[in-house]
């Protein structure tokens, strides 16, 4: 299992439903409130990952309700569209924050700054 495999389990990642809406689809997705969750925000290389999927799906602006990193909801999905646009934002968000959770367990492990009386006795 990769480090970034073991931070998947570990980290908050966002949740990212796909339920059925009368005869279409619906599919939502949540940050989840955790510090590696920040990563989401103001992030311009996902807003246009997020962005080139929808217009590559083709999916009409009118069905989206709201569409950014950290949350959205676009309905009237046809089931195919919706799986593969779960899938794909799954991939996205989730390697993303797990990435982040990764970096910041290793950044707390660094060697701070000593104390003055600590670097005095090296």
């Amino acid at each position: 299992m990769s480090r970034v495999q073991a931070s998947l389990s570990e980290a908050s990642l966002p949740k990212i439903e796909v339920s059925k809406d009368g005869k279409y689809f619906r599919m939502d997705w949540d940050y989840q409130e955790a510090p590696e969750s920040r990563v989401l925000f103001d992030n311009q290389f996902l807003d246009g990952y997020l962005w080139g999927v929808i217009s590559s799906l083709r999916i009409a602006e009118k069905t989206i309700s709201c569409a950014t990193p950290r949350t959205g909801t676009i309905r009237r999905l046809e089931q195919e569209v919706a799986l593969r646009l779960a899938d794909l934002l799954t991939e996205a968000l989730h390697s993303t924050v797990a990435k982040e959770s990764l970096r910041m367990k290793q950044e707390a492990n660094w060697p701070h700054a000593r104390h003055p009386d600590e670097r005095s006795a090296i």
